[in-house]
């Protein structure tokens, strides 16, 4: 169903909307994902799903630099017709490739939201402080009794886009701290979250309206109805530093809406090609260490409908040949079987030596 799905002819058209990413390595390679959709197809009354999109390109390499995504960008106009924009993160391989095509860049919100509170705060000490008592609770308290109340774990990479899970707890400590009912013994070791109450209670609400934010663009699109309904979310707001994230905030809609002018509603979320990739990933979590192999297959298959029809025309026209012809041109060897020639080729010498 991959393959057919990849191979799946496509519209030419002038209205085609592009996601791109490369995703982490597995093993020494990243995966190059292209998924698109046609302005005429979106539907902004939800949010958008798998069958939704088409996979466009599906290629592995060691590496992807600006040049070479954009040799692919230029095959793919050649089949597709106008591309109109395209929804990236700020890769700077997948910023220069679209500046070489040419392309219209529309920032991912969730990765923008995500840079801008990372901005904010990633010089403040006091944020810093909270982080590190958070690690030195889990580090202390994660065997003892008080392991119920303890605080999630925090992300490593992409932390700022996860922020929610420890400030919902720091509340809910903030608020076990002020109830007089409450555990004296899990008081007392809670009490120096205390010191962190204005933080807290700050980037919860800044939080709580990039979520807020995000869910409208998200679901709706970026548009001038949906920039003033997410303006509408500061208008009780005074402190300094949400107050610059609303500028932020601003200045992101504004200068998108610019870019594309001639549209009245824009694509501004790549979610559906992120939770593509997480979900291949849970595919393989088992076994991370083989490297991409052609089960990866399994990204444009979540685009398949999986109609009777489909899946017959799947069956009866994609052959296996196929399949080892795509993954020997986009794939190469794998890593297992680069394991197998190498371990074979050292047994074969070592046996060569042994006079028996």
């Amino acid at each position: 169903m991959g393959i057919f799905k990849l191979y799946q002819v496509k519209d030419n058209a002038d209205d085609w909307i592009l996601m791109i990413d490369e995703s982490i390595e597995f093993g020494h390679d990243k995966l190059l994902l292209i998924l698109g959709v046609r302005e005429a197809n979106l539907d902004f009354k939800r949010p958008l799903n798998y069958q939704d999109m088409i996979c466009m390109r599906l290629i592995a390499s060691g590496s992807w630099k600006g040049e070479d995504i954009e040799k692919v960008l230029e095959e793919l106009s050649s089949e597709i017709g106008t591309i109109k924009y395209a929804v990236a993160d700020n890769g700077n391989s997948i910023m220069k490739a679209l500046r070489l095509r040419d392309l219209t860049h529309v920032q991912d919100i969730n990765h923008k939201i995500s840079w801008f509170i990372k901005e904010l705060y990633k010089e403040d000490e006091s944020f810093k402080s909270y982080c590190k008592e958070l690690a030195k609770l889990r580090g202390g308290l994660g065997l003892s009794r008080f392991s119920h109340i303890l605080p999630p774990q925090q992300r490593v990479n992409s932390r700022f886009m996860n922020l929610k899970p420890i400030l919902r707890w720091g509340m809910a400590v903030l608020k076990l701290l002020d109830f007089e009912t409450s555990n004296p013994e899990e008081k007392e070791k809670m009490q120096h979250i205390k010191q962190y109450e204005s933080l807290i209670k700050q980037t919860f609400e800044l939080v709580e309206i990039a979520n807020h934010i995000q869910e409208i663009l998200k679901n709706r699109g970026l548009s001038e109805k949906t920039k003033k309904e997410c303006l509408c979310f500061f208008d009780k707001v005074t402190d300094e530093r949400i107050l610059k994230f609303k500028a932020m905030v601003q200045d992101y809609m504004i200068k998108t809406l610019q870019s594309v002018k001639e549209n009245d509603v824009i694509l501004c979320s790549s979610d559906i090609l992120e939770s593509s990739f997480g979900k291949y990933k849970n595919y393989i979590s088992e076994n991370t260490s083989v490297g991409i192999t052609n089960l990866s297959l399994s990204i444009p298959a979540f685009c398949s409908k999986l109609k009777k029809e489909e899946i017959t025309n799947a069956m009866e026209n994609i052959k296996v040949n196929q399949i080892k012809e795509w993954s020997a041109m986009n794939i190469g060897q794998t890593q297992t079987e680069k394991r197998r020639s190498s371990l074979k080729m050292e047994r074969r010498k070592k046996f060569e030596k042994v006079d028996f």
